[in-house]
């Protein structure tokens, strides 16, 4: 209302300009416009006057400039979709966990407008994918994320090799990055985690790509405390300890649990099955590259098996133990292989990997069929283990292994 009722001084010059004309006009032919006596001193002092105010109005009255651009700032500003919708989502969760990211990621996808979302970790020249949401650019499929020297470069599949995005800075700025190799624009949002690890926030779209909408110095502080929130919730068990890297029981929790899980078999006349697992060439690995096949082998395993199922670490490196509950032989060969699927595709990512080195073998038993008690099942799921190693054969079943 204030910008309809103020006075336009540009146009209060012009019908100055055009009454001074009609005057001069009218006196310059003797013929005045309106039947009485003027002073032409006069009336001239008045109109220069007024012609001096309207022109130097800006001198005179202040420049109205300033009040401008702070509209426009505060108009830039209202642009920005605020992040109180991540709020719900937190509140609203049961429970604090890797959906929870997922979830996260989902709601911010649909506030920022971008096609995808997603999380990185970049630590030790490698890149592990977190969570996501939205369909990626084909142009990211198969490309990985490097931290090096203060830089983030991505390295594309193939022979079409890499590109800087950007420089990490002091203050984690946003990088917007439009590739001269390859069809793709995307925006990248450095994330400073625990242990000085760098997390990185991917915004892209097919097409068309543009800056999110969104205060990015308020996203990045929410994603890192939720992804340190997710982390430290992982780290605690339900009573049982878990290692810190995997997320996997610790072995020294396996002898408990088995025995519980063979007696209610027992009772309740139920079938279990049981697998012993070996990473070939694991422990030639270093323990950085040795960590990172840790965590695939377990992701490959909580990916695999069902909730009721009980992953363990083994008791040497490389090695893990796990107990499907209610699942018999064909079953457990089934999961198994699964198993070994995942642990595979989710390798594909490490340069440091030979397949032909690094290799899981699954050795399975099952009750009551192989073993009517736990030390006996235990036995023979590890002979049939060893007689996969020996065979170079991926999976291996007690009751095969005479046939």
């Amino acid at each position: 209302m204030k910008e309809r009722k103020r006075i336009n001084l540009n146009s209060y010059l012009f019908a100055n300009l055009v009454i001074v004309s009609v005057l001069l006009i009218g006196l310059w032919n003797r013929k005045p416009v309106w039947d009485v006596s003027l002073r032409f001193p006069n009336l001239l002092l008045i109109l220069v006057l007024l012609n001096t105010i309207l022109i130097f109005r800006e001198v005179i009255l202040g420049k109205r400039t300033t009040p401008s651009r702070g509209r426009q700032k505060k108009q830039s500003r209202q642009k920005l979709r605020n992040l109180n919708e991540l709020r719900v989502v937190l509140r609203n969760s049961p429970k604090i966990d890797e959906n929870l990211l997922h979830r996260s990621l989902l709601r911010l996808r649909e506030i920022c407008g971008s096609d995808s979302v997603t999380l990185y970790i970049l630590e030790n020249g490698q890149c592990r994918q977190v969570a996501g949401a939205g369909e990626l650019p084909a142009a990211l499929n198969g490309s990985r994320f490097i931290n090096r020297e203060h830089s983030v470069f991505i390295k594309f599949p193939g022979s079409l090799g890499e590109e800087e995005i950007g420089k990490i800075s002091a203050g984690n700025k946003p990088m917007s990055f439009k590739s001269a190799l390859i069809r793709l624009e995307l925006t990248a949002l450095p994330l400073t985690l625990h242990q000085n690890k760098i997390g990185l926030c991917v915004f892209s779209s097919r097409e068309a790509h543009k800056s999110p909408p969104i205060p990015l110095t308020s996203t990045a502080l929410f994603l890192e405390t939720l992804l340190a929130l997710v982390e430290n919730a992982g780290n605690t068990g339900d009573g049982r300890y878990k290692d810190k890297s995997t997320g996997l029981f610790l072995f020294e929790c396996f002898a408990d649990s088995f025995e519980t899980e063979v007696e209610r078999s027992e009772r309740y006349k139920q079938e279990m099955s049981l697998l012993t697992i070996s990473v070939r060439g694991f422990t030639k690995l270093d323990s950085d590259n040795a960590q990172q096949i840790a965590r695939s082998a377990a992701a490959a395993l909580k990916q695999s098996l069902r909730r009721l199922d009980l992953m363990f670490c083994g008791k040497n490196d490389g090695e893990f133990l796990a107990i499907l509950t209610e699942t018999g032989a064909e079953v457990a060969e089934i999961v198994a292989k699964r198993v070994q699927k995942t642990f595979a595709k989710q390798n594909e990512k490490f340069d440091f990997i030979n397949s032909s080195e690094l290799k899981m073998f699954i050795g399975s038993a099952a009750y009551p069929a192989n073993a009517t008690h736990g030390d006996g099942l235990l036995e023979k799921s590890r002979e049939s283990l060893n007689q996969a190693i020996n065979e170079n054969v991926e999976f291996k079943a007690y009751g095969a292994i005479n046939q």
